[in-house]
């Protein structure tokens, strides 16, 4: 049996009042199987008119977003789940690209014809939430048992290249295995360059969930050389030592979305021979310029670590380091990658620059306030003074003043 949630009841009563069938669809039912919690709700609607009497039956029970009305798809924001209501479609290729599809909503088609659009076996379960039956046509139940992923029709699945993604990351997250036909039809989409047919948000996402849900990402990367997806990120270059890091830093995430993105990236990045390498990876699948400078950060001063002795570093290189990188998450990383620097962690947690770099005691106001005309030495100066600041030479507000005078009238800069 598959339980809604007791609050969506009422948005199913009402379609199913005025003639309709809520079929609930795709990763909610295989998360349930499973045992897994999962805010990942689909429902098709069957038997109705259109997509605007799904919308008007719907309107009374929360916001609704339309999401693709080309695609029948409306979104209904309930307490903290996002619910897609959509209608059946059949999906027909007719140009190269992830938007070459010509879709026809049809509400009466047969659950087996709308289920053949579907990616894999364990994703075409549905349940008919009026009669309480499941509908799994093409035996995902079974396949989700044998912890199998393979397709449900061979012709619909080459069509979206993006598959071969969501399979590694699929088999990543629920440790599934490739059936040999799947595997075939994967290689034959990127030996082919299918591809270069998607855009990077799309294989972003993809990336995505295979770092950020998966408890053992190396499943999926192993299957980069398994479907030959390698040869369009030819800077990876993954050991066994490397596989093992990144799974390591995915029990070690943070559980800040952005922060974790960039953990995983860095272990994963951390063995390419040079930065420019790094760059280039990254470039293919992510437009975020804060988060690739972030990784390039951590790659830069990767070997930072290993050149000191963390009993003998003083507070000046553990400032100077919390100015270049973020010590916290370069730390996490080398744990990720089995060193430990307790001594290092211990010291930047009592100059308290774990996460953060000191800010500077003197801004360019206090130079203004010494008589100085705002001018390109501004610079100079105030970089002197946090680099004075970082060295300890003075702690507070006032000492930092009283350096500074001293700093300026032995130049003869200040009246």
């Amino acid at each position: 049996m598959i339980k809604i949630p007791e609050f969506l009841a009422p948005a199913i009563e009402a379609l199913h009042s005025n003639g309709a069938t809520a079929v609930l669809v795709g990763g909610y039912i295989r998360d349930t199987l499973l045992g897994k919690d999962s805010k990942d709700i689909d429902i098709e609607v069957y038997n109705i008119s259109g997509f605007d009497e799904m919308a008007e039956i719907l309107k009374p029970f929360g916001r609704l977003s339309v999401v693709g009305k080309n695609f029948g798809v409306l979104k209904l924001f309930l307490q903290d789940y996002d619910i897609d209501f959509s209608l059946p479609r059949i999906e027909t290729k007719i140009s190269p690209g992830h938007k070459g599809f010509s879709v026809v909503l049809d509400s009466k088609l047969p659950y087996t014809q709308a289920a053949k659009r579907r990616d894999f076996t364990i994703n075409s379960v549905g349940y008919d939430i009026k009669t309480g039956s499941i509908l799994d046509p093409y035996n995902g139940i079974m396949d989700l048992k044998n912890r199998i992923l393979t397709y449900v029709n061979k012709k619909t699945f080459i069509e979206d290249p993006l598959r071969v993604l969501r399979a590694v990351q699929f088999c990543a997250r629920f440790n599934l295995s490739c059936s040999l036909e799947l595997i075939e039809l994967c290689r034959y989409i990127c030996d082919n360059d299918l591809i270069t047919q998607l855009p990077k948000e799309r294989i972003y996402e993809e990336f995505l969930k295979l770092l950020l849900k998966a408890k053992k990402p190396s499943l999926g990367f192993t299957l980069f050389d398994t479907f030959h997806l390698n040869r369009y990120y030819p800077e990876l270059s993954l050991t066994k030592d490397s596989l093992r890091y990144i799974d390591n830093m995915a029990s070690l995430k943070t559980g800040d979305f952005k922060t974790d993105i960039i953990l995983m990236l860095s272990v994963l990045t951390f063995d390419l021979d040079t930065a420019a390498n790094v760059e280039s990876f990254l470039h293919k699948f992510l437009n975020e310029k804060h988060i690739i400078q972030e990784v390039l950060n951590l790659y830069i001063h990767k070997n930072f670590l290993e050149q000191i002795s963390s009993d003998i570093i003083t507070d000046y290189e553990i400032n100077i380091l919390s100015t270049k990188v973020n010590i916290k998450n370069i730390l996490l990383v080398s744990e990720a990658r089995e060193s430990k620097y307790e001594k290092i962690k211990e010291k930047a947690l009592i100059l308290n620059v774990f996460t953060n770099k000191p800010k500077p005691l003197i801004m360019g106001r206090d130079l203004i306030d010494l008589g100085l005309e705002p001018s390109p030495v501004f610079s100079d100066i105030l970089n002197t003074l946090y680099d004075a600041q970082l060295k300890e030479y003075f702690l507070t507000y006032d000492e930092a003043k009283i350096w500074l005078k001293k700093y300026l009238k032995r130049f003869n800069l200040c009246r």
